[in-house]
């Protein structure tokens, strides 16, 4: 939630269910692929656009070709964005984290574009910075878990999922559970030092 409509009582129960202005997160594709534009511009990354780049990401209609950034530096995070139909955009980082600006949508949640935007920016953020780490915990008997954390001066966010073994073992890499991901590397670093 980061609107604040509803005052201290708080939503009523209908509108958990209720979804009466989806229009509000318009701003959000083009917001997105803006900062998508400078992260090109700034750091030495790939740039692919396309239908196909993720399929998890592109399970639902799409309005537009998903971007994936790819740094130049292997031991940095990807970033892939996909653009709904909700509307709403829902990006991968790294191997697993998957995360949707806005995270529901629902009148109860109150989330405007604002807010989510500020949301992705700071997410992509610490992407971009290396504060980014995700690990894969298999347990000798049941579910795996992805754990991932995202931290700034500012404040730290942590979170999990349970996945498939087999999926967590195809990801561990040989062994390898914790990715600490580094920065991105800059386009061109005797620029960053005039500034």
């Amino acid at each position: 939630m980061n609107g604040t409509k509803w005052g201290i009582e708080g939503p009523p129960p209908e509108a958990y269910s209720r979804i009466t202005d989806s229009e509000r997160f318009e701003p959000l594709h083009d917001a997105a692929l803006a900062h998508l534009d400078r992260l090109q511009l700034r750091f030495d990354v790939e740039r692919v656009e396309g239908y196909g780049l993720d399929q998890d990401l592109e399970q639902v209609s799409l309005t537009r070709p998903s971007v994936r950034l790819t740094p130049a530096d292997p031991s940095a995070a990807p970033i892939v964005v996909a653009f709904t139909g909700f509307p709403a955009v829902v990006m991968r980082c790294g191997l697993l984290l998957v995360l949707g600006f806005p995270e529901c949508g629902c009148d109860a949640c109150d989330e405007t574009s604002e807010g989510e935007l500020q949301r992705l920016v700071e997410v992509m953020d610490d992407v971009v910075g290396g504060r980014f780490r995700e690990s894969i915990r298999i347990p000798f008997l049941g579910d795996a878990e992805q754990q991932w954390e995202l931290r700034s001066s500012a404040r730290q966010t942590r979170g999990g999922v349970r996945i498939a073994r087999s999926r967590a073992r195809a990801l561990a890499r040989g062994g390898s559970r914790t990715f600490e991901w580094s920065p991105w590397p800059l386009r061109n670093p005797s620029e960053e030092l005039r500034r």
